[in-house]
């Protein structure tokens, strides 16, 4: 997430209604050569991520930077970055700085709010581990505030590689459900809903093309929403995973997948490497590292459509192409092997959340999809 794919910074903003905030989103474009580094580096950490034990499905390639806003922890309240991640279910901050770096880190000795917790947190993952311990502190999520909430010092970060250190966020802020949260602790959405503060338990992303978007909590802002929801069920209550009912390309079936999860933490769409290979090569696409794909810019790309929920939801070429360099565009495709039992799946990440407005209702536990009002700022609604 850091100097790849696309980075969105999130700052809170006004409060629009009563139990309702808005955080604006917004998006630095990477160049061409930085999207094909991140998709290359990413693959791997993704697949660790989504395919792994609740041991390690905190940290994922923070390399193809999502969405990251600003909280504050502790009284006073200490300004934290953070990634909202729908792919991992913890809250964990740093309180050390790493060398040479700009990262905010949060002192407990600061805050009269703090209680000593002391559970060791800890993550082998990728290039080396991310561990600390669990305390307990006030946490505020724009003018939401969760008293005495639990969640995680980080002391070391060496398993997010260089990335972490020149990356523009500080920690991450999981939305999943509680049954991937490292350590069972509750995560920051089961938090919010149980104390009452969400008109409604719902949340969602609206990320428009080349415009800033936003994050909402608690409701939805229908100005950003063309045509109605469908609503398509859960499947599991770990990721956002919903049954899958076909990939097409034009007229063609290209996927025997089941499900697929809609993610905040990936920036492209994933799927299981010989599946996105096939699919490739029917484009005439060509990939110079072995993840990323690209295309001749000229192309005819028919769309590709995801049925959930008995509904199409269809990308065009503009949809799925991003950087271009010369004649040559980048495809908004990976693949990722993710084992069995989690896999095999399709990642549904921000190619997919630019063109469809997703809600993410934790109420009801289900997903609602509607194209996304393109002439309006982004939005991302919590």
């Amino acid at each position: 997430m850091m100097r790849s794919g696309i980075f969105l910074a999130l700052a809170v903003g006004a409060v629009a209604a009563p139990n309702l905030l808005r955080i604006p989103v917004h998006k630095v474009e990477l160049s061409y050569q930085e999207q094909i580094e991140s998709i290359h580096l990413g693959a791997s950490r993704l697949g660790a991520k989504i395919g792994g034990s609740t041991s390690d499905v905190v940290i994922s390639n923070y390399q193809n930077a999502q969405y990251y806003g600003e909280i504050s922890v502790g009284t006073p309240g200490q300004k934290e970055m953070v990634i909202f991640d729908t792919g991992s279910s913890n809250l964990w901050v740093p309180n050390k700085r790493p060398w040479f770096t700009s990262h905010n880190i949060y002192d407990h000795g600061r805050s009269s709010t703090y209680k000593k917790n002391g559970t060791v947190f800890k993550i082998q993952y990728g290039s080396g581990p991310v561990s600390g311990y669990y305390s307990s502190d006030s946490v505020n999520i724009g003018s939401f505030e969760l008293k005495d909430y639990t969640f995680a010092e980080v002391d070391v970060t060496s398993g997010l590689g260089l990335g972490y250190r020149f990356g523009k966020f500080d920690g991450i802020l999981g939305l999943g459900w509680d049954s991937i949260s490292v350590g069972g602790v509750p995560t920051p959405m089961s938090a919010l809903v149980a104390s009452g503060q969400l008109d409604k338990s719902v949340f969602g992303f609206y990320l428009g093309n080349n415009a800033p978007g936003e994050l909402i909590f608690g409701g939805v802002d229908p100005k950003h929403v063309s045509g109605d929801f469908a609503y398509v069920p859960l499947s599991s209550e770990s990721y956002w995973e919903v049954a899958l009912q076909g990939v097409k390309l034009g007229d063609n079936s290209v996927s025997s997948c089941k499900k697929a999860i809609v993610d905040s933490g990936t920036s492209l769409l994933a799927g299981p490497t010989s599946e996105i290979t096939a699919l490739a090569n029917k484009l005439g696409a060509k990939s110079l590292l072995g993840k990323e794909w690209t295309v001749d810019c000229s192309a005819s790309i028919p769309d590709l459509t995801f049925q959930l929920g008995g509904k199409s939801f269809s990308l065009s070429k503009s949809d799925l192409t991003l950087a271009s360099q010369g004649s040559t565009c980048i495809l908004g495709l990976m693949g990722v092997d993710v084992p069995a039992p989690r896999g095999p799946l399709w990642i549904l990440g921000d190619v997919f959340m630019r063109k469809y407005y997703v809600e993410f209702d934790w109420g009801q536990k289900q997903l609602g999809i509607a194209t996304a009002a393109t002439s309006a700022k982004n939005v991302v609604v919590v």
